[in-house]
């Protein structure tokens, strides 16, 4: 496998003042899935998540399918989809859907999720979320193989039923796995086909109430080792690992200043949905606006993001590739709410002509 580029991610959320309806905002988004393709970049990955005023769309399944109806080359994929919602059997088949639908092209992300409001509203609780994620994978493995699914577990118990379509990709579709937690990286190396570190939330800086993100080399560095060391533990290859990384940013051609001016609103936006949904103080979090931060924070926030032209992005990139390997998948995420479509476009643009240095 050799490097690779995508672009992340689509919620499909929509915002009044955009002055699009929530329909025109997707039917954009699915054009930008076009462009990518256009423009030669190598996946594209939908995000899930419910109850939030952001009107995140929940139904990633039909989400994805408009993309592959919409592309013809490109992998479409979920990343990530949160695995305690979802019912095993279902999502099995709507996996084995979309991998069909697209001729093998369609990749399941999965992660556990960390609000209790998604979990409550499915019907579900945070202390069960491991187990179900555990459970759906193994009955999805069944279902995507030859015969019936048996299956007695803590959750869910399936006999006697085979799922059909069957997947075009043999053993069903790759599996690639979230999480920050060294026993999320072993439960990937375990029931996974490729683990996916975020470096757009440090989830742990926010856990621990610090709102920021540390060093991504570091970070890359230690997600990698302790992958390497989880694989070993379970007779897997340690030498190859595949490994994705969603990062966030975005590409200008006058570079990291106007990247930053186009993008600052939306991103600040996201990092006080975040401090929500980490439970920081709604005060630590009050004036993470654009115009209230401090040209030191300004400066500290930018250095959360790949921000500028290829030659300022395209080095961090080719550093990160040397810490992994040629297994990587870079998920780079410049689709962001609240920014104009033809500056998203130029951002994708400027991603293929990366991709093409970082495979030459």
């Amino acid at each position: 496998m050799a490097v690779e580029v995508g672009l992340g991610v689509f919620s499909g959320e929509w915002h009044p003042g955009t002055g699009l309806e929530h329909g025109e905002t997707l039917r954009e988004s699915i054009d930008q899935v076009a462009h990518a393709e256009a423009a030669g970049l190598d996946s594209v990955w939908v995000s899930e998540h419910h109850f939030h005023e952001a009107n995140f769309v929940g139904s990633v399944a039909p989400y994805a399918a408009a993309m592959v109806q919409a592309t013809s080359r490109i992998t479409v994929g979920l990343g990530l989809a949160l695995a305690p919602l979802h019912d095993p059997v279902r999502m099995a088949e709507d996996a084995a859907f979309l991998d069909v639908l697209s001729g093998g092209r369609f990749e399941l992300g999965l992660g556990i999720g960390y609000r209790d409001i998604e979990y409550e509203g499915f019907g579900g609780h945070r202390k069960q979320r491991v187990g179900r994620t555990v459970e759906l994978i193994e009955i999805c493995r069944q279902a995507w193989s030859p015969g019936p699914v048996e299956h007695e577990g803590r959750y869910y118990q399936r006999h006697g039923i085979e799922v059909t379509p069957k997947p075009v990709q043999p053993g069903g579709p790759p599996i690639m796995m979230g999480g920050h937690h060294p026993n999320a990286l072993d439960r990937c190396a375990q029931l996974g086909d490729r683990f996916c570190m975020d470096a757009g939330t440090d989830s742990e800086s926010y856990e621990e109430g610090q709102g920021r993100n540390r060093d991504i080399f570091d970070r890359v560095a230690s997600a990698v080792r302790l992958y390497r060391e989880a694989l070993a533990r379970h007779g897997k290859d340690t030498e190859h690992p595949n490994f994705s990384l969603n990062v966030g940013g975005f590409l200008h051609p006058d570079g990291r200043d106007a990247a930053w001016d186009t993008l600052a609103e939306a991103y600040m936006m996201t990092r006080r949905v975040y401090g929500d949904w980490y439970g920081l103080d709604p005060a630590d979090y009050a004036d993470w606006y654009p115009d209230k931060l401090t040209p030191e924070e300004v400066e500290q926030r930018k250095g959360e993001l790949l921000l500028g032209t290829p030659d300022d992005v395209a080095p961090v990139l080719e550093r990160v590739r040397e810490i992994v390997g040629d297994n990587l998948h870079v998920m780079f995420r410049s689709k962001y709410p609240l920014v104009e479509d033809a500056a998203t476009r130029t951002s994708i643009d400027l991603l293929a002509e990366i991709r093409r240095r970082l495979v030459a």
